[in-house]
């Protein structure tokens, strides 16, 4: 978005008369400008089909070596900003909730900054207000080879036990299958139980993000 601030890029994408930007993250948002990052190339938009594409990333740059590249996610919002923008989307679109399948990815080493990220159920919209919103199934699009993360897992698990069912397509080769998941207590527990032990660091204020301490540091709490 040539020219724009952090307050308008947010608004762009997450523009406040739209019932489905209360789920927006303004996180990322934050960090444009200052910082400057290479623009990728535009790759295509959801909302040219007529979504509203609503940004999740719940995920911050830190003071040195990031552990998890949020550049590029950035740098799309930046490119793709003055697109979404002449589109006109109407404020009732159907919504494209847009998160990151690389969020957990990377190991945490001394000195690096652990700014991964995951997904809770109370991120996205309860499967009642997607069905006040007239959404009664969901599609997520992913790769057949690339795993589904525990995280996401338990949100879908959450929206099937409520009555909205799920469909994977493979954007590579266009196939669509069914969703199909353990909605009972014990399938839930397991995928809550993947956050206790995902090994993300701590922030002292609170959520996830923090330096991973050198061996002779105190105060950091060790390895992730």
């Amino acid at each position: 978005m040539s020219g724009g601030d952090s307050m308008t890029l947010f608004a762009t994408w997450a523009p406040e008369a739209s019932r489905w930007s209360l789920w927006a993250k303004p996180v990322l948002f934050t960090y444009q400008p200052p910082v400057v990052l290479p623009l990728p190339p535009a790759p295509e938009l959801a909302a040219e089909r007529g979504f509203r594409p609503v940004p999740l990333f719940n995920t911050t740059l830190g003071p040195g070596n990031n552990l998890h590249d949020v550049a590029a996610v950035l740098g799309s919002l930046v490119v793709l900003a003055d697109q979404l923008a002449a589109l006109r989307l109407p404020l009732d679109a159907p919504p494209a909730f847009l998160i990151d399948s690389g969020r957990l990815q990377g190991k945490p080493a001394p000195a690096t900054y652990d700014n991964r990220w995951m997904v809770f159920p109370q991120d996205f919209p309860s499967a009642r207000a997607l069905r006040a919103g007239g959404i009664e199934s969901v599609i997520l699009i992913r790769r057949d080879d690339t795993p589904m993360q525990p995280d996401l897992r338990a949100v879908l698990r959450y929206w099937k036990r409520d009555g909205v069912a799920s469909t994977l397509l493979d954007p590579s080769t266009g196939a669509r299958r069914e969703a199909t998941f353990d909605a009972s207590f014990l399938g839930l527990l397991t995928d809550h139980m993947f956050s206790w032990f995902s090994g993300l660091r701590r922030n002292s204020a609170g959520g996830f993000g923090g330096v991973v301490p050198t061996p002779t540091a105190t105060g950091g709490g060790g390895w992730a």
